[in-house]
């Protein structure tokens, strides 16, 4: 057995220090460009933007305060000089011609034709002319000066507030 392991061990000595490798070159795949698909067109479709809303622009109606109504016949006092009547005891613009009641109320003149009746706005042709033409002092409340006693109405009851109970008012 010596002499076998004399000739196995350099044998495996020498063999085993030799390890012989073979490294081969990746393989490589190539692969060839196919022609390109067709191109697809595609319409865009339309874009619609709509307008910014435009503003509206709204004429304020005027309000118009009718004068109350007259709910029994008042007792009326002739102009002097002419043929219209005044009702001294209302406490806005009340002149009674030919029957017919109109007043003189915020700027605008209203007609009634008869008490009980509601008013309604007129045009100031329409106002009988001996109507129009009555002495400004003979007017509950003269053309011009309803702000003003607005005015001073609303500061006497300013004035008045808390006052009520205690007599002063």
């Amino acid at each position: 057995m010596n002499r076998l392991m004399l000739v196995a061990v350099p044998i495996a000595l020498l063999t085993g220090g030799c390890v012989a490798r073979v490294v081969a070159p990746a393989p490589r795949v190539v692969i060839e460009p196919a022609a390109p698909p067709p191109a697809v067109v595609v319409t865009p479709q339309p874009v619609y933007v709509t307008p910014p809303p435009q503003p509206v622009y709204i004429t304020p109606q005027p309000v118009i305060v009718q004068p109350p109504v007259l709910v029994a016949p008042p007792r009326v006092v002739i102009v002097p000089g002419t043929q219209v009547y005044t009702v001294p005891t209302a406490s806005y613009n009340v002149f009674v011609y030919g029957g017919h009641y109109y007043s003189y109320h915020h700027g605008t003149w209203f007609h009634a034709p008869r008490h009980g009746a509601a008013w309604t706005p007129v045009a100031i042709a329409q106002v009988p002319a001996p109507v129009r033409a009555v002495p400004v002092k003979h007017w509950r409340i003269p053309p011009g000066q309803e702000k003003k006693l607005e005015k001073a109405e609303r500061d006497r009851d300013d004035d008045c507030r808390g006052h009520g109970k205690k007599g002063k008012c």
